[in-house]
């Protein structure tokens, strides 16, 4: 039980990182550069958006939904 919490927290880490790492970077991106392809900017904001979107999405995923656990007999 101890290491399926412990395997399930450090996905967590790696899952949560991941986005917030892309988010900065598309952000930091978007940002500091001007963009005068309006298709690029346009998939830059996207990409930022999907981010930022899995950022508050991975949280409930990882912790919120119950597992189903096996009944003991």
């Amino acid at each position: 039980m101890l290491q399926r919490h412990r395997s399930k927290v450090i996905g967590f880490i790696i899952a949560e990182a991941s986005a917030i790492g892309l988010l900065l970077l598309a952000g930091s991106f978007a940002v500091l550069f001007r963009l005068t392809d309006p298709t690029l900017a346009l998939l830059v904001n996207g990409v930022t958006i999907a981010a930022a979107s899995a950022v508050a999405i991975i949280p409930i995923v990882f912790f919120a939904v119950a597992p189903i656990l096996p009944r003991g007999n």
